[in-house]
């Protein structure tokens, strides 16, 4: 994991050379998303595995609607 220098202290420049009045310390860093890391196959994987739920659900809402109206017409 990387990490960034902080100086909870005062920072001081001398010469073009910081120096902190503490002890450095070093804080944790991640790095921020980047939408080009991801792999396209996965992504497609993905996106069909959400539209097959979503789209299973509206077909089978469509189909309990069309037999509610037949009955309801009965």
């Amino acid at each position: 994991m990387s990490g960034l220098l902080h100086c909870p202290g005062d920072l001081i420049i001398q010469g073009g050379v910081p120096s902190c009045s503490i002890d450095w310390v070093s804080v944790p860093y991640t790095v921020p998303f980047d939408p080009s890391q991801l792999d396209p196959v996965i992504l497609a994987q993905a996106f069909g595995a959400g539209f097959t739920l979503v789209a299973s659900f509206m077909v089978m809402s469509m189909g309990i609607r069309a037999f509610l109206n037949f009955i309801k017409q009965s």
